[in-house]
């Protein structure tokens, strides 16, 4: 089951943010020039407040156009950029403006940062955005850019948005080269003006949620060896999870058959996070350590394996959202 956004929880969370921002910008001015807007705290907020700007007065030079003049003339479009290049040196902005434009810049960083695969899942789902559109996106955009030119090379090899884009958005995810950028110096960003905690934008069901509570109390200690004997290697699996010699991988994937694979339940996003926050962006040795719990004949042997080879040594901090939401994957595999 793919975990679900709590959009409610991102909304008000860019609310509070962009009011305690608006009340540092608007301190000692009434209006705001584009100036400001790209020195806010996070560069990707203020260039997406710009690029609501630009869609604004794409609309507003429709509604110019009249049947008596050619505005498609060369003459007229080399003017009317002159235009938008002197209008774009002279933004002035009131706070009632501006903050609604800040909100959504907001929710929109959160999602490019922490959930690229919504965020440009709901791109493409924008009925007001276009090819065109999605191109002039591009000098907007400094986070996961690689992702809108994959889409951009798509679009330009059928020409033309692909009837699903639900499929176009998880092929490119699965194709990348490049991992999403991690996210460290963004959240440490966020919480300079307002704390965030990335869990709360996760909706678990009834039985997720227990998990997830439950991890948190995880009494490692009483499933492992005495905390005083001599830590293993950490490049060597434990002998006890390999079995015989008789027992192969082969034959323990083959005894859990019937189990949920941690492959088919990990969602995109929940599987560029792990890669970056919990392996250090490297994807061979995350898909080790995916393969071998699979062959695991339990939830104890494998909770072990992860407490001897990451959370003894600290590698991860058993409190860490991402660590509470791969423990809790975990867990549902042996008991779902």
């Amino acid at each position: 089951m793919e975990s679900k956004l709590n959009f409610e929880a991102i909304e008000a969370y860019a609310k509070g943010y962009s009011s305690k921002l608006s009340n540092e910008l608007f301190a000692n001015k009434e209006k705001i020039s584009g100036e400001d807007i790209l020195k806010l705290p996070i560069e990707q907020t203020g260039l997406f407040v710009l690029d609501s700007i630009y869609q604004t007065w794409r609309t507003e030079a429709e509604k110019l156009k009249s049947p008596f003049f050619n505005y498609e003339a060369e003459a007229i479009r080399q003017s009317i950029q002159k235009l938008m290049n002197v209008l774009s040196k002279n933004i002035s902005v009131k706070r009632e403006s501006f903050e609604p434009l800040l909100i959504n810049a907001v929710k929109n960083t959160v999602l490019i940062v922490f959930f690229p695969v919504t965020f440009y899942k709901n791109l493409l789902h924008d009925e007001n955005r276009n090819a065109l559109s999605l191109i002039s996106l591009l000098k907007f955009i400094r986070i996961n850019k690689h992702v809108l030119e994959k889409i951009i090379e798509k679009i330009n090899d059928s020409n033309a948005l692909l009837d699903n884009p639900d499929k176009l958005i998880k092929d490119i995810f699965d194709s990348l080269e490049a991992l999403p950028q991690k996210h460290d110096e963004y959240l440490h960003e966020f919480n300079k003006i307002m704390p965030l905690n990335i869990h709360d934008f996760v909706i678990e069901d009834s039985g997720e949620k227990e998990i997830i509570e439950e991890s948190t109390k995880y009494e490692f200690i009483a499933k492992i060896e005495d905390e005083e004997e001599e830590a293993e290697p950490e490049d060597i699996l434990n002998d006890r999870f390999m079995g015989t010699a008789q027992e192969t991988i082969a034959d323990k994937l083959k005894q859990n058959q019937g189990a949920n694979s941690l492959k088919s339940m990990l969602t995109i996003n929940q599987k560029f996070m792990f890669i970056n926050d919990l392996f250090d962006g490297n994807q061979e040795d995350f898909l080790k350590v995916i393969d071998f719990l699979e062959t695991c004949g339990s939830h104890e042997a494998a909770t072990l394996f992860i407490e001897n080879n990451y959370l003894k040594h600290n590698k991860w901090k058993v409190n860490a959202p991402q660590v509470k939401e791969f423990m809790a994957l975990l867990e549902k595999k042996f008991i779902s």
